[in-house]
């Protein structure tokens, strides 16, 4: 096993990480804020019905922010463990757990749009490649395509960091430069050449990069990490204006690509205001983060669910179907997703990490450690 090219900024006890952490309810919760926000948007307004009367109608669409954020955190911080720990990253590892994470679920809700005559394959091709974000297909699963986008992109990176061991303050920066990139080329397009960039790729990486270096912070200086979260005034404020800034709807070229970088850095506030480990929480706390544990498949399958179910109320309830639909959606859409975790994912992972375990113990819990120097010489399990 090789050396740790890396130090971290703050001292901690070294110690090797291979017991297995807890589910944290904390990030669950956000998970849950940020399903919700998104189901809310596609299908009733119920839940967040006061937003939409002050004036916020595009408010759920942040939730695709949040969602962005706490993926780089988490799945970026997985990586950035690894080669924090074991000094290098295994790529065929990661992928084959990232895809039985993500594909098992999304491949047979592709098929069963096409086997129910929902879109012909045409239509799916994009979805098929994982490049639906430019050749178009179910609308909602663009964002499923810039995640995958963004962790190869970052999987070559730390790989060629632990190749040329590069210290860990030398991959923030590049990652850093890579979320300035994309916001700027957000800008570009939109006010030079006036398209809408909203989902693509390098137009939309900055939200994931962002939770990227929340996890370097939290992994290689845990005290500057816990400084940048206890600015709380800074946070609010950041929420506030976001906030502000969507009640304004304003109609300019620079309005869109704005829009989006105040709800990704929104999606940094919440999780920075939310991540608190350890406190005693409400059974409310407890009912959205349960809610969050399903949060993927909830979000591949809620709008088809809709869609059927607006369907079933038009031809059943046609005098009650706005109300019906209002009610019955979103509950649909959380129940199919729900389901279809337990029938697919859950076997699934319970596989994966039977036969695939992690290296690490997790991404967040407490922050990377390097190994002792006995384990160093102990040879690698891989």
């Amino acid at each position: 096993m090789k050396h740790s090219p890396v130090i971290p900024e703050e001292s901690v006890s070294l110690r090797p990480e291979t017991k297995p952490q807890r589910r944290e309810i904390e990030l669950d919760f956000i998970r849950g804020i940020a399903i919700l926000m998104v189901v809310d948007f596609h299908s009733s307004y119920i839940l967040f019905w006061p937003f939409l009367r002050l004036g916020w109608p595009a408010f759920g669409t942040a939730g695709v922010d949040i969602f962005f954020v706490l993926s780089g955190f988490l799945v970026g911080g997985l990586l950035l463990k690894e080669w924090k720990v074991r000094g290098n990253i295994n790529i065929k590892r990661f992928l084959v757990r990232r895809g039985l994470k993500i594909w098992p679920q999304y491949y047979i809700f592709l098929i069963a749009s096409l086997l129910t005559g929902r879109h012909t394959f045409r239509f799916l091709l994009g979805n098929f490649l994982n490049i639906q974000n430019y050749m178009g297909g179910i609308a909602h699963t663009w964002t499923l395509a810039v995640e995958e986008h963004a962790y190869l992109l970052l999987m070559t990176l730390l790989f060629l960091a632990a190749s040329f061991k590069l210290q860990w303050r030398t991959v923030f920066c590049i990652v850093a430069a890579l979320a300035a990139f994309t916001i700027g080329r957000s800008f570009w397009i939109s006010c030079v050449y006036h398209v809408d960039s909203y989902t693509f790729t390098f137009t939309r990486l900055h939200g994931i990069l962002f939770g990227v270096l929340l996890a370097m912070l939290f992994h290689f200086a845990p005290k500057t990490f816990s400084r940048v979260q206890n600015m709380r005034p800074l946070w609010i404020a950041v929420i506030s204006l976001t906030l502000l800034f969507f009640r304004l709807s304003i109609h300019q070229a620079w309005a869109p690509p704005l829009w989006t970088l105040l709800a990704d850095l929104s999606g940094v506030a919440l999780f920075l205001l939310l991540y608190r480990p350890g406190h005693r929480h409400s059974w409310l706390y407890r009912a959205v983060a349960w809610i969050g544990v399903y949060s993927y498949g909830i979000y591949l399958w809620h709008v088809s669910t809709s869609t059927s179910i607006y369907s079933l109320t038009h031809r059943f309830w046609p005098a009650h179907e706005a109300a019906a639909n209002r009610i019955l959606a979103p509950i649909a859409g959380i129940l199919v997703g729900i389901l279809m975790t337990r029938l697919i994912e859950f076997p699934t992972l319970a596989l994966r990490d039977k036969f695939f375990p992690r290296l690490v113990d997790s991404a967040a819990g407490v922050p990377a450690v390097k190994e002792p120097p006995l384990a160093i010489a102990t040879p690698s399990p891989e």
